[in-house]
């Protein structure tokens, strides 16, 4: 078994399917029936004893509210139905009307949050809503190469979290955003309290580059979301890691032809881009044919992907900057 093809189906917002590929071995370990185990309480009885990082009964009520939202959504409810309640349940909490915008519920969130000392950011991790709470913020400046200049950048380290958004919650804890770009700079997120390796692989690429990218293209292509944002990031990540086929993996595993899932469909269309340059194949989901080539080939590849999509983006008309 392949645990992180069953984390992949999380990602991918199908928690129910990656229970049954739990489900489709034999003779698992006692570590993966366990896992299956806690599964099935969070998501099929639906009989789990939740725990909160505050004795607050007014933020346990709100984090109860956005629990639910969770696993109404990973799965497979309607989207624009679990928003509807999740907004009828906030609203209720904050005892104002129900007929409120959940964004602007969200508002009074932040602000009450801010109150009683925490940092509130909510909105969308396409394609579900789900808030980032947290109490730490630190900061510090960098200088990042990229493809096309460098880019100069605040990182606000983040630590001592309440939630992490809906991927937190459907992998328990396993995968969660590692930060996000905003117009003042880049968030990264701590969830171990400790001091961050600023000079590691997955700090100075897949942190640092993937959200400077970002940033750049913020300011370059403002009208480029969700997808094609996340194939130059994810593009620039596998232009730069020392470990080429570590970063394949991670894609090949991430992949789905689904446009809706930012991250699973920009993952998708870097390896049927690069399957074709080397296979002349729609998509090569194995590693091991991949390594019959050099790992500064593929990663020379890369960045002639990278280039095209730069020259599209500076036509005239373009949307989410893939096809």
């Amino acid at each position: 078994m392949d645990i992180e093809k069953f984390y992949a189906k999380c990602f991918q917002g199908n928690v129910l399917e990656a229970i049954d590929y739990l489900k489709s071995f034999e003779n698992n370990s006692e570590d993966i029936l366990e896992l299956e185990r806690k599964y099935i309480h969070r998501f099929v009885t639906q009989d789990e004893v939740l725990k909160f990082d505050s004795e607050d009964p007014w933020i346990q009520e709100v984090l109860k509210c956005y629990y639910k939202y969770y696993i109404s959504v990973l799965t497979n409810n309607e989207v624009q139905e679990s928003e509807k309640q999740l907004t009828i349940s906030l609203a209720k909490t904050l005892m104002i009307n129900e007929g409120t915008d959940l964004d602007e519920i969200e508002t009074k969130l932040e602000s009450i949050f801010r109150e009683k000392g925490y940092f509130f950011l909510g909105g969308r991790t396409t394609p579900y809503r789900g808030p980032y709470i947290w109490k730490t913020t630190n900061k510090e400046d960098f200088l990042v190469e990229l493809p096309c200049g460098n880019q100069k950048l605040t990182v606000f380290f983040i630590s001592e979290f309440l939630m992490l958004s809906w991927l937190h919650f459907a992998t328990f804890g396993r995968h969660h955003a590692g930060g996000w770009a905003k117009e003042e700079g880049i968030y990264y997120v701590n969830t171990d309290n400790k001091e961050i390796d600023t000079q590691s692989a997955d700090f100075q690429v897949w942190f640092l580059k993937h959200e400077a990218q970002h940033l750049s293209d913020y300011a370059k292509y403002p009208n480029l979301e969700g997808a094609g944002l996340e194939y130059r990031a994810k593009l620039v990540e596998l232009i730069y890691y020392p470990d080429t086929f570590k970063k394949l993996e991670t894609f090949i595993n991430q992949s789905k032809n689904d446009k809706s899932l930012a991250h699973p469909y920009a993952a998708f269309l870097i390896i049927k881009g690069l399957s074709n340059v080397f296979f002349g194949e729609e998509f090569v989901g194995d590693l091991e044919k991949w390594r019959a080539y050099d790992s500064s080939s593929i990663s020379k590849e890369a960045l002639n992907l990278f280039m095209e999509n730069d020259q599209a983006l500076c036509g005239e008309n373009y949307e989410t900057g893939v096809d």
